[in-house]
């Protein structure tokens, strides 16, 4: 890996009507397109041999081979960079650092990273897809019929290691397993050509064990004839029933960040010595800290934070018909501060989603638009998203980009209803005869790491976590000498009023809610462009790539020794 691009000087990157041409100087060829040939023996080389059978002239059109081989190389680089500097810090920390198993072969990173890695991207596609089938529920529309329409494959296609629900267990599902909803197989009428009913999930049953706390009714079924069915969580039973689509869709699109988001995790703590051995101590300086929220050590100016999840309930409003049953309901919620609508300290937004859960016979929500969604944390319906704004501007597509609500939601400090003035909904802006009730949640790292004092009982401070799974407390300060700086000015007086009993609450959920983060970071192309001329000049030779069109998107981000000393 030092010099990765090593490999293109032997199947020099250019091509002529015969085929592959080997170079006999150094100069850059200017041909636009790999030809399939060519894009087949690179591609094997950095992927293995094994690819080698595979028949890439299906695969790929021409267009798309480049934009291939560019992303296999920020798959391989980002592999070896977060395995290297996770390494390190860990070994700094006394920590067990990743390594081979017995047996492994020493020519690629070992697979224990290489799992944990993936399950990084794969916690940030989890939750898309239940984003996404929850959404198909309320359309009518399930995602099971549309994917079978777009042949992707049902159920259990590779070989899968899961934690088993409550117990965390590892267990192996083999190809072919299938998934159980409180005993009877999910499935929709004739997937697998031999009739049978539909037997599909309920809103209820895929959001019981986040917003009700209750047991989760899905069992993976192995289809090995000896282990007994596994329970798991409604989001392993989602990523079992259409792993197909998952992986190859939703993983595949997230993967292409993974080399930002590696670069951008090295340093998101400072290791240095404390009481006892290292300590990992918070750096501001990082983007996943700097772009997420204020660290100022101000008495009197509040922090502010540039992340918020946010949900939108909308109902019929043809004629003003539903005006009044709107602003009764939300003038009956005493949890909330009735001139603002912001919820009131030691509240939970659950309680203002129950007071029009209370009146849907009355007034119902309205999903004739297809965009009602539910979260994986909490259970709530109306999900739009996590949005980062870093002064005003999103980082990356907004999920509320263009709503009526949009400003306000960027400088929402605090939980609650967002008014419109003095009304407390916004009009759609596609269909102006529905009413939005818009509910915001920001969530300052701080908290989510577990730096609120109401958390000191119970709370669970992040950990960074070796490759047995073992785990060491950060500190909430920038050293061994203000080790609680962080903490302590989040706790004073005037920034009390910013913390939320419903983002202390997510603890069991950190690593999951700090990926989603990640990934919004990680699509700010100032960070995304640092990352790449970095690794990129720590693993290339540009001198390497001589196919322009390559050279293209790879070679303007690497710097040479020369610039390395400017």
């Amino acid at each position: 890996m030092k010099k990765l691009l090593g490999i293109l000087g032997a199947i020099s990157l250019f091509t002529s009507t015969s085929g592959v041409v080997v170079a006999c100087n150094k100069e850059r060829i200017k041909t636009p397109k790999l030809n399939r040939e060519l894009a087949k023996q690179l591609i094997a080389k950095l992927k293995g041999s094994d690819m080698a059978s595979l028949d890439f002239g299906d695969m790929f059109s021409d267009e798309d081979i480049t934009k291939v081989v560019v992303s296999i190389i920020d798959e391989l680089i980002g592999q070896q960079y977060g395995y290297e500097s996770t390494n390190y810090n860990l070994d700094k920390l006394g920590l067990k650092k990743y390594d081979y198993a017995s047996g492994e072969s020493k020519d690629s990173i070992p697979k224990s990273y290489i799992d944990s890695y993936l399950n990084n991207a794969g916690s940030i596609a989890e939750d898309l897809l239940f984003t996404e089938y929850t959404k198909s529920i309320a359309s009518g529309k399930r995602l099971d019929n549309s994917l079978l329409k777009s042949l992707y494959n049902l159920n259990v296609i590779q070989e899968t290691k899961i934690k088993e629900y409550k117990t965390d267990n590892e267990r192996t599902v083999p190809v072919g397993s299938y998934i159980e909803i409180n005993d009877k197989r999910w499935q929709v009428f004739n997937e697998d050509g031999k009739g049978g009913s539909n037997n599909l999930p309920t809103l209820e049953q895929l959001t019981q064990e986040y917003a009700n706390k209750k047991e989760s009714p899905f069992f993976v079924v192995p289809n090995d004839g000896k282990s007994t069915k596994i329970n798991i969580s409604s989001k392993t039973a989602l990523k079992l029933r259409f792993q197909d689509y998952f992986k190859n869709k939703l993983l595949s699109g997230i993967i292409e960040n993974l080399l930002t988001m590696s670069f951008m995790e090295a340093d998101m703590f400072t290791v240095s010595a404390a009481k006892e051995g290292s300590s990992p101590y918070i750096n501001t300086g990082s983007p996943i800290f700097s772009k997420t929220q204020s660290w100022n050590s101000s008495t009197t100016t509040d922090w502010t934070t540039n992340v918020r999840m946010v949900w939108s309930l909308k109902f019929d409003n043809t004629e003003n018909k539903n005006n009044n049953a709107i602003k009764k309901i939300v003038e009956g919620i005493k949890e909330i501060n009735q001139a603002n609508g912001e919820l009131k300290s030691g509240e939970s937004i659950k309680k203002l989603f129950s007071a029009f859960e209370d009146q849907k016979e009355k007034l119902p929500v309205y999903n004739g638009d297809n965009t009602n969604a539910y979260d994986s944390f909490f259970g709530l319906q109306g999900f739009k998203g996590f949005t980062l704004y870093e002064n005003g501007t999103s980082l990356g597509t907004s999920p509320i980009a263009g709503a009526k609500y949009e400003d306000k939601v960027k400088e929402a400090k605090k939980p609650g209803i967002l008014f419109d003035n003095l009304t407390p909904y916004f009009v759609d802006a596609k269909n102006s005869n529905i009413a939005e009730v818009v509910i915001v949640l920001p969530l300052y790292m701080i908290e989510l790491l577990g730096g609120s004092k109401e958390n000191d009982s119970s709370g669970k401070v992040y950990e960074i976590k070796d490759a047995d799974g073992k785990g060491k407390a950060i500190e909430f300060g920038p050293s061994l000498i203000n080790n609680s700086r962080y903490k302590d000015v989040w706790n004073q007086e005037n920034n009390k009023k910013l913390h939320s009993k419903d983002v202390q609450d997510l603890n069991d959920q950190q690593s999951t809610i700090l990926n989603q983060i990640k990934y919004l970071v990680s699509q700010d192309t100032g960070t995304a462009d640092l990352a790449k001329t970095t690794l990129y000049s720590k693993y290339l030779n540009a001198k390497e790539i001589y196919f322009a069109g390559l050279y293209d998107q790879i070679g303007k981000y690497i710097r040479n020794d020369k610039d390395k000393d400017d």
